[in-house]
Formats: C-alpha cells, structure tokens, sequence
C-alpha cells in the first residue's frame, strides 16, 4: 500500500461533486504553483479554501495522478483570489460585489463582514432590500460552514466524517455544537470519543454533567451491540468511568440526572430501548389474547395425498397458524420447517386467502420465496421503508388485506424490527414466526424468538423428526450432532450423500494454506462451481493468521487479480463484497453480498450486481461500508446461503468458538460443507455453548 503524501494547497475549482455532499473531484493550487488533483469526501469543501490534505496518489487510467484525500485541514483563505472566490459564491454577490467588497475591507474583509453581514452587504452595489435576506442568509451559511470546517480540521477529524458533519447538522451546525458540543454523537459514524475531543478543546471540563451523561449514553448504545437492551448500574458506571477517566463515584452521581430510565435498582436503559422493549411486549401480549380471524377450514388430520405428505406435528403448527393471531415454528434443520410453510401457504391460497411471506435478509427471502412457491420479501420492503423517515407501514397505517404473514428466519429479529414489524400487524392478520433458536443470537439488542417460547406466552410448535431424505445428507447430520455437543459423522453409508468433509490441520497456518487450496481450485474445479459467485469461506474473526482479513487479501490476489481498481475504493472490478450496514436509500443491506461489475469515474459511482441478481449502484462515498467478502464471518452470513460452504477453525479463535457458531456455520452450506480446524479448535467449540448473556427484558414485559 503507497505511503500517505501530505500537500498544502488551495483549492481553485471544484470538478465535480455528488449531490449528497460526499465525494467531490477538485483541483488544488499548491505553494510552487503547481496543480494537482484531489478526490475523496471533500465535497464538504469550497474554491478558495486554504487546505492541508493527507492521502494516497493514485494514478488514473484516464485522469492522470491524483491524491485521494482522507483528512483535511482547513485553513483561512491564503490569497486575494480564494477571498474573492469565496465572496463571489454569496448568493446576489457576484465578481463585481467580491471586488467592491475586498477593494473596500482588505485582508479582513471576512471578519468584517461577519461581524455585521447585514449591513457590509448592504452596501454591495445591486443588492437592495428585496434581496438583502437572501444574501445574509447565504453569507451565513457559508461562513458556518467555514468555521465548522476549521474547527473540525483542527481537531483532525476525517474528512469523510467532516462531510458528514456537515451534511447531519447543516447551516447551524456551529453554533449547535458551540451550544452541545455532544450532538455530533447524533452524525451516523461518531461516537464519544470524537465528539469528545472537539468538546475538551471547545473548554468542557472533564466533569461537566454534559461530558458525562453523553458517555453513559454512550456506554447503553455500545451496548446494544453486544446484545443488551440494558445494562446493570454496576456494569454501566465501571464503563463510564473508564471511558471518562473519573472516579466511578462521579459518575455514579450523575445517572439520575441523565435522562436515562431506571428499572427499579439496577436496570438502567436509553429511553428510546424502553419505549421500544415495552411496546413489543404489548404488542405481542394484545396479539395473543386476540380471537383468530382467519377463517379457514383446516382438517383435522393431515392429507395423506402428495410426495411428502405433512406429519401430525406439522399440521399441528398450521392448525396452530389458523388458531392463533400469533404462533412460532420452530426445529433444526430437516425436520420440515419449509415443508410445514409450503403445506400451510398451499392450504391457505387453496380457500383464497391472502399469504404474505418476508425474512430479515433479501437472500433468506429469496429462498423462501423459491422454497414455497409464493412471493417473498425483506421485512423492510413489506414494512415501505422510507429513507431518513422509517416505516411507513405502522400502528396508524398497519397492512391491510393480508390474512397470514409468515416471517422466516425469526432468530435474526432483534427487538427493533420485532418491535416494527408487530406495530404493522393489521387488525385481521395472523403472524406466524419461524425460525431455529439454536442459531446465533440476532445481531442486534434483544433475543426476541428465544425470548418469546419461554414465556409460553405464544403457541410453539418444535419439529424433531428427521426426514429420511435429509438424514441421508451429511450436513443434516453434521448439524445435529454439533447441535447437541457431538463431533460431526464423517463417514457416509452407500445410500448417504457425502456433502460434508472435515479436515484437521496441525496449525493455523496450515489451515490457512489447505483452505485457499479447496476455495480457489480444487472445490471448483471438483463441483463446477464459480469459485466467486458460488463459494464462501467462514472465519470467526477478522485478525490472525487465519482470520477474516488474511483470507480476504490472499483469496483476492488469486481469484481477481487483474480486476481493474475502482479509484477511490479499496475494490477492483469482479470482487465480491458485502455491505456491513443497512443503506436504506438503495435498499442494500448488512450482511448482503454481490459483485463489483461496473464503475464510472466521471459520476463518481461503483455498480453491484447482488445476490438476489439485483444492479446496484452506488456513490463513491458509499462505498466505506462495504467489505471484501470472499471470506466473512459466519454472523454476517446468518440468514444466507451458499451452494460451497468452507469453515476455518484455529485455536487462535477460541473467543468466539461455540458450538451455536459452528452449527450456524455448517448450516449456511446447500450442498457441500467443509470444516478445515487446527487440532484441537472443534473440540473446544463443541464443548461451550453460547453463553453469551444478553440483558433482554421481555420474558416478563409478556408475563
């Protein structure tokens, strides 16, 4: 990777730059004269700025060398051209106006005029009072936007994160950070400790109540990244104080006092988590005590009719489906959990009712949709997600004609998307959750289908009987046997299908090395498989030999390695990436994977094609949140599939070794699974279970 270069310069046009303030191209004019280019997310940044950048020089096919920016300081404006550049964008200005101003104030005519724009730029020839507001309104806005950038530049905030900034917190930005400098934790990708140095540098003492009621809230939302919907006082002062740097005891004295609510003694939560936590509850208690309304005639026994006709305990759920405005399906895998869909799906449109089918993530729904012959959805497109605003579908315009909604893949629900998804329930649907418990915990706060069967509140049905079709994979059978603690049957009978392999290796390195050698030749070569589109490699963690990030970069240089750089990205044409947070705007979500196939410099975009066969295009700043995928870790690919799963095991990865994670693993493969483990590492998996605990409340919210 080139060295980061560093360059003093001004800039003395702006190319072009995306309408969301993001990514910009512009030209800079350097101490010796000199020109060069700058890309990035600088569009936060206007002609006649006085810059120190640091980037990397890249050289464009087509555009020449270029810096590709990544911090920005700002400066005030070096030259009589930037100042006149920078009065000549006031709206009603213009070249004359800029002249007459500067010929009139000189170097300070910028403090000048700030001082009292309204009447500096009333004296500006052709600006009278009709268009007076108008110019004092774009001076301001202008020189917040100055000072804003001066202020983030000096306390070396990225310039991505600059443009943020300034995109959230708009024209006032300044003066609200003045007033609070914390509300920049309001600006998606700054956290604490950023906001926190603006502030010390802004004079707010180490003890200010401001400083520490913005850290203990802090300290709730990070985490819910871990699970919680709460956090104990003794867990959440300790944290506080650290992150602080203060005795506990100060902190400890401010918690009332930090808009925060307290559930009795200990629990402490952010108000918007308890809001959230207690509507769920009474959402789903008002659905459990309601009277069905589904009027279907279900048969008391199951049809004996068909290839696979349903079981007793199958029809049991879809008698439940039709009994209950609310009922869970639960099993591990082969017992028939898509069987029981498909057979309630088919009963249901059969009497012309109305069946809806959605799942967290765009591939679950895709499979699902494929599993039961009937259109499928994410949640967020049934819900009508709308950028910047949430679901329009809610308590006050639920879903309408639909008489069941079948939600797959409910294990990933975590207490938000629970929570929206209930509030959407019509007042005629009935909602039947299915999922497998024994998969990893959402990634979000919450464990809501766990949490729902032990209440007993909501009618469960677990499916335990292995089909004989499935018992003759070995991947069923491999799944079972770590479900229940058992190292997983390698040797398949002559009627078995042999689409399960483990592999142990002395060492990581090892594991390492014999993993590249399946997923770039031998796997794809053996099945017919696209080594790219068709196989995922499962690691635990991102560090180590044989973590995430080692995998990524050597995975890369063999199966693209002539893909032409997208400029302005860490990606080449042909990589596989995943996106690890939520871009509602284009309907791209974490965990889904897809493919780079096109970019466009002039635009300043990159072209996905997805996972469900979707073209996606996105804006060079949009890209931050993307990743290589050719390995990811096995929570990113939870609600997905791959035809060739391949799992790397090393004891290095012994903090996150659980059996939920190896089950989960194995059962993302549809056809071929392979486990390739250090000695030792599948024994220590099998032997914990998930014991992460996670602070949820709903049990007794629906008690």
């Amino acid at each position: 990777m080139p060295e980061p270069s560093s360059l003093a310069a001004e800039i003395v046009a702006v190319r072009w730059r995306t309408d969301d303030g993001g990514f910009a191209v512009m030209v800079a004019k350097a101490g010796d004269g000199d020109e060069h280019v700058l890309t990035g997310p600088i569009a936060h940044l206007h002609e006649g700025d006085s810059v120190e950048v640091e980037g990397q020089w890249r050289e464009h096919p087509k555009f020449g060398r270029q810096l590709h920016v990544q911090q920005v300081r700002v400066g005030a404006p070096a030259s009589g051209d930037a100042v006149l550049a920078l009065l000549e964008s006031v709206k009603h200005v213009g070249p004359r106006g800029a002249e007459f101003l500067l010929d009139r104030h000189g170097d300070q005519v910028l403090e000048i005029v700030d001082r009292d724009p309204g009447a500096r730029l009333r004296e500006v020839p052709g600006i009278g009072k009709a268009k007076l507001a108008a110019a004092v309104a774009s001076w301001q806005r202008q020189a917040g936007g100055r000072a804003l950038r001066m202020l983030l530049a000096e306390h070396d905030v990225p310039a991505a994160v600059a443009a943020r900034v300034q995109k959230a917190l708009g024209g006032g930005a300044l003066q609200l950070l003045q007033q609070d400098p914390y509300a920049l934790m309001k600006v998606d990708g700054i956290a604490f400790a950023t906001a926190d140095v603006v502030a010390r540098a802004m004079g707010t003492p180490a003890d200010a109540p401001e400083r520490i009621h913005a850290a203990l809230h802090h300290v709730l939302r990070a985490s819910e990244q871990d699970g919680h919907c709460f956090l104990p006082r003794s867990e959440l002062v300790p944290r506080a104080a650290r992150l602080l740097e203060l005795p506990m005891e100060v902190v400890a004295s401010h918690i009332e006092d930090a808009e925060l609510v307290l559930d009795g003694s200990e629990r402490v939560l952010e108000p918007r988590m308890n809001q959230t936590e207690h509507r769920l509850a009474e959402r789903v208690m008002e659905l459990a005590a309601a009277p069905p309304t589904l009027d279907v005639d279900v048969p008391a026994d199951p049809p004996s009719e068909g290839e696979h006709p349903p079981t007793p305990a199958q029809w049991a759920a879809v008698h439940a489906a039709a009994e209950h405005r609310l009922s869970i399906l639960t099993g591990l895998p082969g017992t028939g959990k898509t069987a029981t869909m498909r057979a309630l799906v088919d009963l249901l449109r059969d009497q012309r009712r109305t069946v809806r089918l959605c799942a967290p993530t765009g591939k679950a729904a895709k499979r699902l949709s494929e599993a039961t012959g009937a259109e499928a959805t994410t949640i967020h497109r049934l819900l009508e997600w709308v950028p910047g605003e949430g679901f329009a579908r809610d308590a006050d315009d639920p879903l309408t004609g639909v008489d069941l909604l079948v939600v797959d893949e409910a294990s990933m629900l975590d207490v938000r998307l629970a929570g929206a998804l209930v509030e959407a329930v019509g007042p005629r649907t009935h909602v039947l959750l299915v999922g497998d418990v024994d998969q990893l915990a959402p990634v979000g706060p919450g464990r809501v289908l766990e949490d729902l069967i032990a209440s007993g509140l909501v009618p469960s049905t677990k499916l335990v009987e292995v089909f004989r079709q499935a018992a003759r994979s070995l991947i069923i059978r491999a799944a079972h046997a770590i479900d229940r603690g058992e190292a997983p049957p390698t040797q398949a009978g002559p009627d078995d299908i042999r689409d399960f392999f483990y592999i142990e290796r002395p060492s990581a390195e090892h594991v390492f090395a014999e993993i590249i050698s399946l997923a770039t030749r031998r796997l794809p070569k053996h099945y017919g498989l696209d080594p790219v589109q068709d196989l995922q490699v499962l690691v635990p963690m991102h560090r180590g030999p044989a973590g995430i990030d080692a995998f990524n970069e050597t995975l890369r240089a063999e199966l693209n390695p002539d893909g032409a750089a997208v400029k302005g990205t860490p990606f080449r044409l042909g990589d596989r990436i995943m996106q690890t947070r939520n871009n509602h705007e284009r309907n791209f979500y974490n965990g889904e994977i897809g493919v780079v196939v096109a970019n466009d410099p002039a635009r300043g975009t990159l072209t996905i094609v997805g996972d469900d066969t979707r073209r996606i295009t996105l804006d060079l700043n949009e890209t931050n949140t993307l990743r290589l995928a050719y390995a990811c870790s096995v929570h990113k690919m939870q609600g997905s599939q791959a035809p060739a799963i391949v799992i790397a095991l090393a004891r290095g990865h012994a903090p996150m070794l659980t059996r939920n994670l190896v089950y989960t693993a194995v059962t993302r493969a549809q056809a071929t699974c392979v486990v390739v483990a250090e000695r030792g590492a599948l024994s220590t998996a099998l032997s914990r279970v998930d014991a992460s605990r996670r602070n949820t409340r709903l049990v007794e919210l629906v008690s």
